[in-house]
């Protein structure tokens, strides 16, 4: 079970919400025995199969007057032979293409709780395991179903289920459909919200054109068009903070393919060069020192160079805010004790040490326009590939050193 427990952890901390709620799920089923399983949630006026170990059922929704329906709302354990209940929704058998014999009903105690004086917990969702034979002898839960409070159920003998360890799993279960459902809402608001600022920048010029067709000397007045500036630099950086926050929101996902590291860089090289040309930074160039015969690995190779890009672009913006005449970006990649290295160095002067403390903490930033997600957004992207970032700076230039 240790080992179970530190590997669900380790997904909590390097990967997405779904994948560490599909490790459970398999924990769970593997820990008890059980033929299969599931874990429902709650979506609108129905409850829905969130992750099965039958694909089929992803997705599908029952009706809150069901076995898993009677879990959450009234966080009772239920046990049942589900050929003679009549709450057992029988449309998930043809797709999951065979009938389901004892089903174990487990409520997912909810980490908030209810606001009246009874103080009783909510429920976050259903876990339900399938057995072929009854793993409760004491039980006949083929004659009748039997429904239990979750201490009296703990307490009974139960075939082969380990019922600690169950429970000990159920808050990271809890946990980790609370991500999912704050990720799903905040990323329908801002999204929104950027809606709505685009538009407020549409407006904006109507109102700027509708003004210089009344008045052309309105139109140019120097406070008039101070005031203008303003509206629109606060419209198009809030505009542009919502579009990174929903990129960022979108890391949660990434898609694993083999892919060859020092293509990736090759290609950062080249959007570098180009950003350097477009800003006229005069006399820049990027060296390369890529370590021969790396093998192809599973990465998201659109992230990382979304990564490293993010990188060397504030180098470049640096070297160029601060007149270094030979402007550098090294780009190196090694391979230690079998992880994959990337180190990306600039030539500038360093960053003041209130600068460095703060890289990856979102919303910290000097840049006057800047989001300060940029980092933020590469250091989740060396997260969901289960790799380190460290940044290294003095007055001969700034490093990030990268494991994958």
């Amino acid at each position: 079970m240790k080992d179970h427990l530190l590997d669900i952890v380790q997904l909590s901390l390097g990967s997405s919400p779904e994948d560490m709620l599909h490790e459970v799920l398999a924990t769970c089923i593997e820990l008890s025995g059980a033929s299969g399983g599931s874990i429902l949630g709650e979506e609108g006026p129905f409850l829905q199969f969130l992750f099965s170990d039958v694909p089929e059922l992803i997705g599908r929704s029952v009706p809150h007057h069901s076995i898993a329906g009677m879990t959450m709302n009234e966080g009772r354990i239920v046990y049942t032979y589900a050929p003679t209940d009549k709450r057992h929704y029988k449309g998930v058998e043809t797709l999951a293409g065979k009938a389901t014999r004892f089903l174990l009903s487990i409520p997912i105690p909810s980490i908030h709780r209810t606001s009246d004086a009874t103080r009783k917990r909510k429920h976050a969702g259903a876990l339900q395991l399938l057995f072929e034979h009854n793993v409760c002898p004491s039980v006949k839960a083929d004659s009748y179903p039997v429904e239990f409070e979750v201490e009296t159920f703990r307490t009974l003998r139960w075939v082969g289920l380990p019922l600690d360890d169950l429970f000990r799993i159920l808050p990271l279960v809890a946990f980790a459909l609370e991500v999912m459902r704050l990720r799903q809402t905040s990323y329908q608001v801002i999204h929104e919200l950027k809606n709505k600022l685009i538009s407020g920048q549409s407006w904006l010029n109507c109102l700027k054109d509708d003004l210089r067709q009344q008045s052309a000397a309105l139109a140019e007045d120097a406070t008039i068009s101070g005031d203008f500036e303003i509206c629109e630099s606060s419209l198009r950086e809030g505009s542009e903070l919502a579009k990174t926050y929903l990129q960022l929101t979108k890391l949660y996902e990434p898609k694993f393919a083999p892919a060859d590291l020092n293509a990736v860089l090759r290609e950062t090289a080249a959007s570098v060069t180009a950003l350097a040309q477009d800003m006229k930074l005069d006399r820049f160039r990027v060296e390369l020192d890529l370590a021969p015969g790396l093998e192809p690995r599973d990465l998201d190779a659109g992230q990382l160079k979304m990564a490293f890009f993010n990188l060397c672009k504030n180098a470049v913006e640096a070297l160029a805010q601060h007149g270094v005449t030979q402007p550098v970006i090294r780009i190196e990649s090694g391979l230690v004790a079998n992880r994959l290295t990337v180190c990306i160095a600039d030539n500038g002067p360093g960053m003041p040490r209130d600068i460095a403390n703060y890289l990856f903490v979102p919303f910290k930033t000097k840049k006057e326009g800047g989001t300060g997600l940029g980092l933020t957004i590469t250091k989740k992207i060396v997260d969901v590939h289960g790799g380190s970032i460290r940044c290294e700076t003095g007055p001969d230039g700034t490093r990030f050193r990268i494991e994958l």
